[in-house]
């Protein structure tokens, strides 16, 4: 598709499918944790409720029991006794002036208190709940509960056979230990934690279990590479001791009677065996140059110089068409393998501008915060998306003349500096390659490496 933008990256599968997994166990862990969560506010609500509703079905037994018997001082003490109420903290009756009329404590009949619970319960005429602390320092449940009785002389005993039924406003308190109910609470809260130890071991088994396939994807990986290179080391030596020695020989008697010859068409012959000789050198050093070892070698250097250095290498037949950008700043890592990789990366955005018209590579040198920063950006045809993925693999090239090994030595030699490369291009307007590379390199541990 033209004009979007393609950033190919080089670290694979390590890094789409852990980042998957993590991402779907962080979604599990979230429903969860919502779960639960749910689950406490649901369990602290139903323990109220449960309160409350044995409340209101002690507070209703006791109006009717008023309302038949009246008011017996030994009544709310026989009921806290009673085993069957054995959640009931205490129970009291208030008139409307706040007078206690009965309560579970005799001795506290007949006093008046100033509550507010009871003087809002007795003007608007309806239940309120709330929580109290008793002597003891327990918190009881309370349900401060409206009642009308209608009682004998005003609900006290009396003797004769003439009394006037009068009917009067009471609150009835009952309180109630909130034991029974905190249990529901406890569960829940035992079922909160159990679900958070079970994420926490979740996490650490994951977590252990990404590190550990993490490991075992470097290795492979290192495996491979070790395989890939001696395969190549094997190769390289055979093309190092048993062409290059015959090229050299072709190539220079080709040369000599180049210059000898004076019928052009034979001249031009010779020319052809020369550049393909020439060509088949090149192949057999970027062999060697891919399967050596990467030995580091650690110096100091001017970027400026650097770049100085880096054009007169690629000579004035393309000077035209790049333009510099360079820090004059003091850097130390390995100056051999950056001039190979800016080479390989120069030559390559250069091949990428053959046959266009306004073709042009824009190369940046740049050093902060501890990292060398090597920017190669051309306004060519971009990369195709057939082989954008294999773009940094061994012999994947487009061009009809290259070896394929440009781009694949410049990822190991990045890889060897503990560094990054990053490929981005947009099809039809070019291509990005950025190198970013720690300052002080040490020699690399191939686990190290980011595929």
């Amino acid at each position: 598709m033209s004009g979007e933008k393609k950033i190919y990256g080089l670290r694979g599968p390590l890094i789409v499918y852990p980042t998957f997994s993590l991402l779907m166990l962080l979604l599990f862990s979230v429903i969860a944790i919502i779960s639960a969560v749910g689950t406490y506010k649901i369990s602290i609500e139903g323990s109220k409720n449960l309160l409350e509703t044995r409340a209101i079905d002690i507070a209703v037994n006791l109006g009717f029991t008023l309302e038949k018997l009246g008011f017996k001082k030994d009544l709310f003490p026989e009921l806290t006794e009673n085993e069957q109420w054995d959640d009931l903290a205490f129970l009291s009756l208030y008139s409307e002036d706040g007078t206690i009329v009965l309560h579970s404590n005799p001795h506290l009949i007949g006093r008046r208190q100033d509550d507010s619970w009871v003087r809002r319960v007795l003007r608007e005429r309806k239940p309120k709940i709330h929580f109290s602390p008793l002597a003891t320092g327990e918190m009881v449940f309370i349900l401060d509960f409206p009642l009308r009785l209608h009682l004998k002389g005003g609900g006290q005993e009396t003797h004769g056979t003439a009394s006037k039924t009068l009917s009067r406003p009471y609150c009835l308190r009952v309180a109630l230990h909130p034991y029974p109910a905190q249990a529901i609470v406890r569960r829940s809260n035992l079922q909160l934690v159990l679900i958070g130890l079970s994420l926490v071991i979740l996490w650490s088994l994951s977590l252990f279990f990404f590190w550990t396939w993490k490991k075992k994807y470097r290795l492979e990986i290192r495996l491979r590479e070790q395989e890939r290179m001696a395969a190549l080391g094997e190769m390289a030596a055979v093309l190092a001791h048993e062409i290059r020695n015959p090229l050299s020989s072709i190539k220079g008697f080709a040369q000599y009677h180049m210059e000898g010859e004076t019928d052009p068409a034979k001249r031009q012959d010779m020319e052809i065996i020369v550049e393909e000789a020439r060509r088949l050198e090149y192949l057999t050093s970027d062999l060697l140059a891919y399967a050596r070892p990467t030995a580091l070698h650690i110096q100091e250097f001017s970027l400026k110089k650097f770049c100085e250095d880096l054009a007169r290498t690629l000579g004035p037949k393309h000077s035209d068409r790049i333009t510099w950008d360079c820090d004059d700043y003091t850097v130390a890592t390995d100056r051999e393998k950056l001039m190979q990789i800016s080479i390989n990366l120069v030559q390559n955005a250069l091949d990428a501008l053959e046959g266009t018209v306004g073709g042009r590579v824009w190369y940046r040198l740049r050093a902060e915060n501890s990292v060398i920063t090597l920017e190669v950006r051309d306004n060519g045809p971009g990369i195709d998306e057939e082989i954008a993925e294999r773009v940094c693999e061994p012999f994947v090239t487009t061009k009809t003349k290259g070896t394929g090994l440009g781009l694949a030595i410049v990822q190991r030699l990045v890889y060897a500096l503990k560094g990054r490369l990053n490929i981005e291009s947009t099809p039809g307007e070019g291509t990005l390659i950025r190198v970013d590379i720690p300052i002080e390199a040490g020699v690399p541990d191939p686990l190290e490496a980011h595929y």
